[in-house]
């Protein structure tokens, strides 16, 4: 399945902040030009590398080594192919997108890059522009995410409201992003190290878990999932699935309050649509070994239990069902879905 753009894509909000009056958005797009001028006049010039500041804004602050080294080495052979971005200030330039391959190009020993110029940037069209960028590039850990979102409401007075519009995300998408900036410092770090993934975060987030770092790293060193982190923070025993705990409840109940606990408890699809019916369940299809698979490929990707159901009579046809067992959990699925 194709990877769906944001909201907003990165051309638009360049055009929407178009600063020298002409169209940016066929600047990006044929930036690859060796011409000094594109047809928009935008300049396209060679600057002096040692000019060339970061980005005061930049989202990320973490950098691959192995992969600066690898791109230096394209750059070695091929030389730049795309341009980076800059903003002119005084004398000199900060970069507005292209960090890496301004970090490759120095360790490529080049002496001077090919740079889009803009003139006239504000602080907060340059933070956007650096936010939307690595966002839509997937370029950016959990945390550093959040702290761009951070960063664009102190300094721009931006809401929760203001920044999903912006990035093309949903309000609690943003919310829930900015809870991870609670965490403490060490397991901010875990997740920036990639240790911990960020469903398995958010789930650390709850108020119902008295020491977040403690369960962090029985995270990391037990390699519990999202539904097991969950389980603990309900007091619950995160190795007994569902399924088993209803049936250590009923062995350990009255007989006569059996029918009654089964009849409550027990989910839609292990006691029918209709409860109330006499009618009995249909058998479930036996799944292939292939659907078998991928039934447990969708598992690990939401980070909860998905039952393929195919049709009885034509099993081209089904459903599929994504258990979630709290709002946070419903929420978490949701931010899967539209980081896709």
């Amino acid at each position: 399945m194709g990877k769906q753009a944001l909201g907003r894509g990165l051309s638009a909000i360049f055009k929407a902040h178009d600063v020298l009056g002409n169209s940016v958005d066929n600047a990006i797009h044929n930036s690859g030009t060796t011409e000094n001028t594109n047809p928009d006049n935008q300049k396209i010039v060679e600057i002096n590398i040692d000019l060339i500041d970061p980005n005061p804004f930049q989202p990320r602050k973490f950098f691959d080594d192995d992969e600066l080294v690898e791109l230096a080495e394209t750059i070695e052979k091929h030389g730049l192919i795309q341009p980076i971005a800059v903003r002119k200030v005084g004398d000199r330039y900060q970069i507005i997108s292209g960090e890496r391959r301004t970090r490759a190009s120095k360790l490529a020993n080049c002496r001077t890059i090919k740079a889009q110029v803009y003139d006239n940037l504000d602080d907060k069209t340059m933070s956007e522009w650096a936010l939307i960028e690595n966002i839509q590039r997937v370029d950016l850990n959990p945390i550093e995410v959040a702290q761009s979102y951070q960063q664009l409401i102190d300094n721009h007075n931006y809401t929760h409201e203001d920044l999903a519009k912006t990035v093309g995300k949903s309000r609690s998408a943003i919310t829930n992003a900015l809870r991870l900036l609670k965490l403490p410092n060490q397991v901010q770090a875990w997740i920036q190290e990639g240790k911990l993934a960020g469903g398995a975060a958010r789930a650390l987030c709850s108020e119902k878990i008295a020491d977040p770092e403690a369960l962090a790293k029985r995270v990391i060193e037990e390699g519990l999932n999202v539904r097991q982190i969950e389980a603990i923070s309900r007091g619950e025993d995160p190795f007994v699935n569902k399924d088993d705990a209803l049936a250590l409840r009923q062995a350990q109940e009255p007989e006569s309050n059996t029918a009654q606990t089964t009849e409550d408890e027990l989910p839609p699809e292990v006691h029918g649509a209709d409860s109330e019916s006499d009618t009995p369940a249909k058998p479930k299809v036996e799944l292939s070994a292939d659907m078998k698979q991928f039934e447990s490929r969708l598992e690990t990707f939401f980070g909860t239990k998905v039952a393929l159901n195919p049709n009885a009579k034509d099993q081209t046809k089904g459903t599929i069902v994504i258990n979630y067992y709290s709002m946070d959990d419903l929420t978490r699925i949701q931010e899967i879905m539209e980081n896709r």
